[in-house]
């Protein structure tokens, strides 16, 4: 074969190969709270398959957790967080675009037993209920249950029997393994429990304002943006809806 045909065939060999592999994935880096795990599992596969080549790599814990790491430098493009107040003060920290509220989350109390009956918040006094699961003050849903308890004059009261959780996942897996009597936990977690039910439905009038945002930590991954516009389509609030999360509102600013 003439140098010049094999020069054109080894171009057009170069190119077939080129062609048929595959692209080198983007890959997205998310910080999510704990609560959103069940839904983010789901989520990802599909923004993965509607975004050739990205890659969604999700890190879960509580939100003061992963704002503590972003800080420390860890490489997040996104950060999904329950704490609307929180987001702000990395943003401004950062300066960063403002936080994007996209759900909204309601607290409960479960309890192991479901013979144990809470009629009023005043039941949480009784002697039967030695432990309650409540994460540190630091963590969203143990701030959120502290302002509630604080507001029904009950936080003193049961400061001596309160168990202190990591996050929302492990004030769950707390009651639900036997190990504290009750929990004040996501209604969306308590959807999700084993083998605890819910005691108490805490009044619409009552209930902290518990808000997730998404917040971008990279202003060079488009993936993010694109995270962003995913979150606003009518699929994946549907999904969270699904799971227990409020959508309806959460386009306002937090």
């Amino acid at each position: 074969m003439p140098h010049g045909r094999k020069q054109t065939a080894f171009a057009a060999l170069f190119g077939a190969l080129l062609l048929s592999t595959p692209a080198l994935a983007e890959t997205l880096r998310i910080g999510a709270a704990s609560s959103l795990r069940d839904v983010v599992v789901e989520l990802a596969p599909r923004f993965e398959g509607a975004h050739a080549g990205a890659r969604v790599v999700v890190s879960y814990g509580a939100s003061s957790v992963l704002a503590a790491q972003f800080r420390a430098g860890a490489p997040l493009d996104l950060l999904l967080l329950a704490d609307a107040q929180l987001a702000r003060e990395l943003s401004e920290a950062f300066v960063l675009d403002a936080p994007t509220p996209f759900a909204h989350n309601r607290l409960v109390i479960v309890a192991r037993d479901a013979d144990v009956v809470i009629e009023t918040p005043a039941a949480l006094r009784s002697d039967a209920i030695r432990r309650i699961a409540i994460p540190s003050p630091a963590v969203p849903v143990g701030r959120y249950a502290r302002e509630w308890l604080t507001r029904r004059n009950l936080l003193d009261v049961l400061a001596s029997r309160a168990v202190q959780t990591e996050h929302a996942r492990a004030t769950l897996l707390a009651v639900d393994n036997g190990h504290v009597d009750v929990a004040i936990v996501y209604e969306t977690d308590a959807r999700i429990a084993r083998n605890a039910v819910v005691a108490y439905r805490i009044p619409d009038a009552e209930q902290p304002a518990i808000t997730y945002v998404a917040l971008r930590g990279s202003a060079t991954q488009p993936l993010a943006e694109a995270w962003l516009d995913f979150l606003r389509t009518p699929a994946t609030r549907k999904a969270f809806e699904g799971a227990g999360f409020e959508t309806r509102s959460a386009r306002e600013t937090p």
